[in-house]
């Protein structure tokens, strides 16, 4: 008779929690790494059970280990996260308790929802299990600080994962206070999450039979069709093949993995894997990395080769998104790496991180140059397919990983296809809107700074705040405008290039909203050139919108150009 390895069902998070069950985080699982985008949607998903008869909350996928004790394999950050807000319900009745509020009753609920939530004493042995173990880097914390509802002196020393463990406390607990501040009590608190929170929130519970080794539980569900996060599939088949050799390899496995990931920070692990094996490699798509990597990895040995490289590489690939890393002590690598972070371009990552070891510093610069010229005319400007970029500069990539391109200009002329010629080039500047909005407001001002520097020979920094973007035709015109631009077009004109220029920050406020004849005086006292001489016409409306733009988009030609 075959055996079942998969059970599946539906259970609410009291009916999993209440049950004499006690979860287990396993050492290789990441540390807790919630933030406040994903408490603020836990915390509206709450707030709406009222007009909802139920939340669903995803799959669980929990391993059988012994009776009642569960090794969890997919939803430790939500369980974490309920434990977090359980734990804060119990504070705000533990301050009940201390101001002698209803002070017998609320030491039976206090009790009674610690047993129920977080933990109990065996009665066997009278010892204190809790219900839920986080990791090794976590439970020393949760165990100490958060169950025993204390606060550590200062947060500095704390680990990043610790920092978020307790800012998650502090969240729940202010918006559950927040919440009954008009009327608290013990037994509305004990109710909300008595009865909302562990009645109404829903998880399909998939329980894997203990017998499916721990690392193969992963698989297993993905071939089942249960969406688990590409970071948590390669991790586990490295560590499974890694496990060849014993506890010994894990552990090294394990620290490695960390400390790759204490390195990269913020930047997902299976995002710097794809950008380092494309940079050796044939071109391996985010939907089948997973695949290519479990093809090509079959041993213990090949496993440490990858987690060796990729420790060796992970601080330069970091760099990539850090212009102030020490790594760019050279103003003109700073420079460009600033204008790759500033464009959000990052499929050129292989090729960087193939040539650093190959390339000296000057042609490292050089490089950087000619990537980020590529990035601008391709990506900013053209608005081109980056699927085809990134398949150029993997065959690049390649190509200087194995010596057969040995300087820039080779590079170059290998890029050729996606550096877009001049006429194109020109014809999608002259055309070119950019809402000055977030990232859009830095762009802008990175563009016009280029062609001011270019025009009068000068190195402003778009970072230089005394200096400001001007809209010519105003975000807001008032209504005498529209004898020059239709109110219809004002939208469609406002963000266009040519209707920006720059403007010195007492001269911006002088010219606020008014007309343009009235401007235009102001402008011919400005020391930036491009005011000063480029944007002086005898009056101003779509026409000349347009004829400024296309006299930009001919300096730009000369700005963002690559000269072997």
């Amino acid at each position: 008779m075959k055996k079942n390895l998969l059970d599946t069902k539906t259970a609410s998070w009291g009916e999993l929690i209440k049950n004499g069950r006690t979860f287990l985080v396993p050492r290789f699982q990441r540390d807790y790494s919630w933030e406040e985008e994903h408490w603020d949607d836990l915390w509206y998903d709450l707030i709406n059970l009222d007009e909802e008869e139920f939340h669903y909350m995803g799959y669980l996928v929990l391993q059988n280990k012994l009776t009642n004790e569960y090794i969890i394999i997919d939803g430790q950050q939500r369980l974490t996260t309920l434990s977090i807000i359980a734990l804060a319900v119990i504070q705000l009745i533990t301050e009940l308790i201390e101001n002698d509020v209803d002070r017998k009753n609320n030491e039976e609920r206090k009790k009674l929802l610690m047993d129920s939530f977080l933990g109990y004493k065996d009665p066997a042995s009278l010892i204190a299990k809790s219900k839920l173990t986080l990791n090794r880097n976590n439970n020393d914390f949760y165990q100490s600080y958060l169950m025993r509802l204390r606060k550590p002196t200062t947060k500095s020393k704390l680990k990043p994962s610790e920092r978020l463990l307790i800012d998650a406390f502090e969240y729940f607990y202010g918006k559950i206070k927040k919440k009954f501040e008009l009327d608290i009590s013990g037994e509305k608190l004990a109710d909300f999450l008595n009865k909302k929170v562990a009645d109404q929130l829903m998880f399909t519970f998939i329980a894997v039979d203990s017998d499916l080794n721990a690392f193969k539980v992963f698989e297993t569900l993905n071939s089942r069709g249960v969406k688990l996060s590409p970071t948590d599939l390669l991790k586990n088949y490295l560590f499974m093949v890694a496990a060849e050799h014993g506890e010994t390899d894990i552990d090294q496995a394990e620290r490695q993995w960390q400390n790759i990931n204490n390195i990269l920070g913020n930047i997902e692990f299976t995002i710097y894997l794809r950008h380092f094996w494309n940079s050796r490699n044939i071109i391996a798509r985010k939907q089948n990395l997973f695949k290519v990597v479990k093809t090509s990895i079959t041993n213990a040995a090949q496993a440490f080769d990858l987690l060796d490289k990729l420790e060796n590489n992970a601080q330069l690939y970091a760099a990539f998104s850090q212009p102030e890393d020490e790594l760019w002590k050279q103003a003109e690598q700073y420079e460009y790496i600033r204008q790759l972070k500033l464009f959000g371009v990052t499929q050129c990552y292989p090729l960087l991180l193939t040539a650093h070891g190959k390339f000296d510093a000057n042609e490292y610069a050089r490089l950087l140059r000619c990537c980020s010229i590529i990035a601008f005319r391709y990506n900013i400007i053209g608005g081109l397919n980056p699927n085809k970029l990134e398949e150029e500069y993997n065959n690049t990539a390649r190509e200087v990983y194995n010596n057969k391109l040995k300087n820039t200009s080779e590079v170059f002329q290998n890029l050729k296809a996606v550096y877009i010629s001049d006429e194109e080039f020109e014809g999608a500047f002259a055309a070119k809107s950019i809402i000055t909005k977030g990232k859009g407001t830095k762009l802008v001002r990175y563009i016009l700074f280029s062609l001011e520097n270019q025009i009068s020979n000068k190195k402003y920094d778009f970072t230089d705040s005394s200096i400001t973007i001007e809209h010519i035709l105003p975000e807001n015109p008032p209504q005498n405008w529209e004898t020059y631009f239709p109110i219809e077009e004002q939208t469609q004109l406002v963000f266009r290039l040519g209707n920006y220029t720059l403007l010195e920050e007492s001269k911006n406020k002088k010219c606020q909203n008014d007309v343009y004849l009235t401007k235009k005086d102001i402008y011919k006292t400005s020391s930036y050139k491009l005011t000063a001489q480029d944007s002086i016409f005898n009056e101003w409306n779509p026409e000349r919108v347009s004829e400024r733009q296309r006299k930009l988009a001919k300096y730009a030609k000369s700005v963002w150009k690559f000269d072997i």
